[in-house]
């Protein structure tokens, strides 16, 4: 069967994924992409387009290994999407690609696959034992704690390589979800069940990027940042940074800023840990500061120590009676990858931090859509005192209930798919348990998206699926008339 026409439109497209050195995907794409047929082609790129890479921050060789695997996996993904009549419909519904759908059910069989099961039992079984011993031990209950130690010995602990492979699946997951709600959202095409089961699971808010909409993340956690002298200055001068941070990956004045929330579930990512292992500026600011173990009269006298301290000291700026500094990074989360870090720090010790990072497609700016910038709430902390033992303010503690109290909400928009869960294997309607790191609502998102099917083509979808293909007008509507029934007619 011919397919002339669908092939003269993907050819340009897929030709675009790549240039000559074959290190960059993206060449070529955007010139593609500005023409009538090129627009949709574009998008079921971005919307295909592999999110986990491994490699590709590993040095030059690995990335150009990396990149081209992933690129050859997303040509393939997006040509098969087009050729497929099902699959396009699945995006087109439900703003789900190909590929999101090939994670979330490659990832799901593995977890409730016996290898899975297995680990996620003994996971989950010896996190309940442990804290019932943590328990027992602060009550000093000998015959409990007795207990509880021996029934621990009897589950075996799971190796590094099977936690490793336990996190490695909710954190594809997760990042394959953000990276579509991303893709999505910047490309004009948005995602209901993302909109409906994602969003606010993982992100604080979605707006144009603006300074004022910056500035208002400031009130998220108001009783941490209302104690920051001039913190409107300090979020201002953070947005200026990471505009300067980006330059041209980021077209400022026409994109969308997401916001997302610093630890969601542990397949997400949390961001407060990312900085503490990778931000390499950071440990050495941090380690400096503890040296000397006292605050500063002014900023310019922290510069004045840090500056003679530290072997290789940063660009350092002051404003707003803080001392700044920006560092770069890698990161394990799936969706941000290399991020940008912009530091704040008072004379007192005080620090206030905001990670960023432009997302894109392969290290190219998104084709047919917006750019999108992915922010941090201002994230704090104090070099010189450590959080531990420190007890949660009311506000914090008011806090962390509401959040509890919405995704317990957020898991009633779940009782449909549970339902129907629990008729396909006979066991009463519940919430899965979560897995591979990610929290309940996750899990369930991850096994409806897995199971996602689109309504039946309707007539008009296969005249026009078929003549996309090549096939001669002569024949598109009998063909097509001979492959539904009367009802579908």
């Amino acid at each position: 069967m011919a397919i002339g026409k669908i092939a003269n439109e993907l050819t340009p497209v897929i030709r675009g994924l790549f240039n000559k050195a074959t290190t960059k995907i993206g060449e070529g794409l955007f010139k593609a992409s500005n023409t009538e047929v090129g627009v949709p082609l574009a998008k079921s790129v971005g919307a295909n387009a592999v999110n986990n890479l491994p490699g590709f921050y590993e040095g030059p060789i690995k990335r150009a290994k990396s990149v081209i695997k992933g690129g050859l996996t997303t040509a393939s993904d997006m040509t098969l999407e087009q050729l497929n009549p099902f699959t396009r419909k699945l995006r087109e519904q439900t703003g789900i690609s190909r590929r999101t759908q090939k994670v979330a059910k490659k990832n799901i069989d593995f977890l409730e696959g016996p290898v899975g099961q297995d680990l996620v039992n003994r996971k989950a079984q010896r996190s309940a034992l442990k804290k019932g011993l943590t328990a027992a031990e602060k009550r000093g209950d000998e015959e409990a704690i007795r207990s509880f130690e021996e029934r621990l010995s009897n589950v075996k602990k799971l190796t590094q390589e099977e936690e490793a492979t336990l996190r490695e699946t909710g954190s594809e997951i997760q990042g394959q979800f953000s990276y579509q709600f991303l893709q999505n959202e910047m490309q004009g095409t948005p995602s209901n069940i993302l909109t409906q089961k994602f969003l606010d699971e993982n992100y604080v808010s979605v707006a144009p990027l603006t300074k004022e909409n910056f500035n208002d993340l400031q009130y998220v956690k108001y009783w941490e940042t209302e104690r920051v002298p001039n913190i409107d200055g300090i979020m201002e001068t953070a947005f200026n940074r990471i505009d300067n941070a980006w330059g041209a990956d980021l077209g400022i004045d026409n994109s969308i800023m997401f916001a997302k929330k610093t630890k969601s579930s542990d397949a997400a990512g949390s961001l407060a840990s990312e900085i503490n292992r990778n931000a390499k500026v950071e440990t050495q600011v941090r380690n400096a500061l503890k040296k000397k173990g006292s605050g500063f009269d002014s900023a310019e006298k922290m510069q004045e120590y840090l500056t003679k301290e530290l072997k290789d000291p940063p660009s350092f700026e002051i404003k707003n009676g803080a001392l700044w500094y920006g560092e770069s990074f890698t990161t394990s989360v799936k969706e941000l990858g290399g991020v940008n870090l912009q530091t704040a720090v008072l004379p007192d010790g005080t620090a206030i931090q905001f990670m960023s990072d432009v997302q894109d497609l392969f290290s190219f700016r998104m084709p047919a859509g917006k750019d999108g910038l992915t922010v941090s709430l201002p994230l704090m902390k104090n070099f010189l005192k450590s959080k531990k033992g420190i007890p949660k303010t009311k506000e914090q503690k008011t806090y962390d209930k509401l959040m509890k109290l919405r995704s317990k909400e957020r898991a009633g928009l779940f009782d449909e798919f549970n339902v129907m869960e629990s008729m396909r294997t006979g066991d009463a309607p519940a919430m899965p348990s979560g897995m591979g790191g990610m929290n309940a609502n996750q899990t369930a998102l991850a096994k409806e998206i897995a199971q996602l099917k689109p309504d039946n083509l309707t007539l008009d979808e296969w005249v026009t699926y078929l003549s996309k293909m090549g096939i001669g007008a002569s024949i598109v509507t009998p063909m097509a008339e001979g492959m539904l029934s009367g009802s579908e007619k």
